[in-house]
């Protein structure tokens, strides 16, 4: 079951996270009306990790108990899904940071295991997108798991232990910002942002959804009206909450943020009325060339450091390089370096190692 309506969606994800790392002072996010919403990569990330949990459910959840997970190939294609393209940007974050790489082995070390995220001091060594795969990976280890729970228990108490699992993080994520001890980028920072833990309970959220889907729980939503019009009511409260945070931040005095899930229910209702939806807004979403920009975005969001500074090196002297053109001349090399990344290296790689792995005996 393909629900291609949804790819794009992870294209423009993966563009915040780009212009939050390259293009915060470029137009039009250097206005600070939009600024809070053209460059929210690290609310981005939550987002991709509620579609991913919803997207998995939709590929190897089934509510038949006679059809079980086959572990073995489910672990091969996960792996074929995502090592490949992060193995080789951090290939390339080794050879231009060689240097630093080497002078602390657990720097390479962690990173090849994909478990920077759960050792504070190291979640953006090398290659700092990484960090949120390193997440990514923790998810797949649970996801038998909640397969297995699904169909022992019902899928509603799965529902309730997520969205206890929601209010705790968020409490303990709010509570610990504010704290005496916090300072940005500091060992509690770390451990509140990027710890794996720290964002279980958005994939948990997308996988509930996902498997009521299959299971026809959600077939009420099903209405082209009801889904259009709550897809833009969905989309203008999310860009609402994005660009009021930091005045409410500072009217309050309290530390408050949306990247470990806060936002996530509403992110999780557009998810599913995008999914339902039959109208026009779906059809758009699935032209070929919309899917394909979203199916390259892994390479683009995996691939953005180390080809940033690649293109810098190549850059021409006259452009310079805080400059706007200098940023969307980035964001084109950018997505047709994914695009070829996507179409000769990940997908070949990929289609090779199931390929192999299902010969197998």
């Amino acid at each position: 079951m393909r629900i291609e309506q949804l790819t794009f969606t992870r294209y423009v994800a993966a563009l915040t996270v780009v212009f939050f790392h390259y293009g915060n002072t470029v137009f039009p996010a250097s206005l600070p009306l939009l600024n809070p919403v053209l460059a929210a990569g690290p609310v981005a990330v939550s987002y991709f990790y509620v579609l991913s949990g919803f997207i998995m459910a939709i590929a190897y959840y089934r509510p038949n108990p006679a059809r079980p997970l086959d572990t073995r190939r489910y672990w091969w294609a996960r792996v074929a899904r995502i090592y490949p393209v992060y193995l080789l940007a951090l290939l390339l974050m080794v050879a231009a940071k060689w240097q630093d790489a080497g002078s602390d082995p657990l720097i390479v070390g962690l990173s090849l295991g994909m478990l920077q995220a759960w050792v504070p001091g190291y979640p953006l060594t090398l290659n700092a997108p990484g960090w949120s795969l390193s997440v990514e990976a923790f998810f797949y280890l649970c996801f038998p798991l909640l397969v297995l729970l699904a169909k022992r228990q019902h899928l509603h108490q799965l529902a309730i232990v997520a969205l206890l699992l929601w209010l705790v993080t968020q409490l303990g994520h709010t509570l610990l910002l504010n704290s005496t001890h916090y300072a940005p980028l500091n060992h509690l920072h770390d451990a509140i942002f990027y710890n794996p833990l720290m964002h279980l309970n958005t994939f948990i959220l997308g996988f509930v959804a996902g498997a009521w889907l299959l299971e026809g729980r959600l077939e009420k939503l099903a209405i082209p009206s009801l889904n259009s019009a709550g897809l833009w009511v969905v989309s203008a409260l999310v860009l609402t909450l994005l660009i009021i945070r930091p005045p409410l931040m500072a009217a309050s005095g309290i530390r408050f943020d949306y990247t470990n899930g806060l936002i996530a229910p509403l992110f999780l209702l557009f998810i599913v009325l995008l999914a339902l939806n039959r109208g026009k807004i779906s059809a758009w979403l699935r032209h070929k060339w919309l899917v394909l920009l979203g199916e390259a975005s892994f390479s683009l969001y995996i691939l953005q450091k180390p080809l940033h500074g690649i293109y810098e090196k190549l850059l021409p002297a006259r452009i310079t390089p805080d400059s706007t053109l200098h940023f969307y001349l980035f964001i084109i090399v950018l997505t047709a370096c994914s695009l070829v990344s996507y179409r000769f290296f990940e997908t070949p790689l990929r289609r090779f190692i199931n390929k192999f792995v299902n010969r197998a005996p």
